[in-house]
């Protein structure tokens, strides 16, 4: 399935749940998630904010605050660019050309100094490969992070497709993180997945 197939079918997936179903895969998805982050050692952490269809990300956010970390998210600078601003509870925001809350002015981190970062995914497959939105700020942020920095997806299991054709361009997660499992990159050079159903 081409990525422009992809994305439509996923995107009227994603509208058809209802808010009280969306509700409950939120918390399953916030737990998996939150588990996972305490097996990792961090202290920088860049998240996005979410849009009503996505999986929200305000529940892990105040979560992280309250942990001490360093929680960064995205602000668009131009058509081709993005960069970490460091989020606070008492951030003004504001909305950006895409309809996505961002903060107006704080503090940057460069890509490099980050230890985890989450994104958003439209659709992904057991071979950690994601579809976007197809504007390319996430390829074109994760290539500048550090090799230490652990890169998470987050979805709903519904967004799971056979088999998505990776292009030059395009970034592999390390770990994706859904209502029902948890799948990690086991051997990279092997080329070994390992999903952990959380159902």
């Amino acid at each position: 399935m081409v990525k422009r197939k992809i994305r439509k079918v996923i995107g009227i997936r994603r509208k058809l749940v209802e808010p009280r179903r969306k509700l409950y895969l939120d918390i399953l998805v916030y737990r998996n998630l939150k588990k996972l982050l305490s097996t990792f050692e961090f202290q920088t952490i860049f998240i996005y904010m979410s849009l009503p269809y996505e999986v929200d990300t305000k529940k892990i956010m105040e979560y992280l605050i309250k942990k001490n970390k360093k929680v960064y998210v995205p602000r668009v600078v131009n058509s081709a660019e993005m960069v970490a601003c460091e989020y606070k509870r008492e951030n003004k925001l504001h909305r950006n050309k895409l309809g996505i809350l961002e903060p107006s002015s704080t503090q940057q981190i460069p890509p490099s100094q980050i230890d985890v970062c989450i994104v958003p995914i439209v659709a992904f497959d057991k071979d950690l490969n994601r579809v976007g939105f197809g504007k390319g700020y996430y390829d074109r942020f994760l290539k500048d992070v550090g090799p230490h920095c652990i890169k998470v997806g987050v979805a709903y299991h519904f967004q799971k497709v056979k088999r998505i054709k990776a292009e030059e361009h395009d970034v592999k997660l390390d770990v994706i993180v859904t209502d029902r499992l948890v799948l990690l990159k086991k051997n990279a050079y092997r080329g070994e997945y390992d999903e952990k159903d959380t159902t």
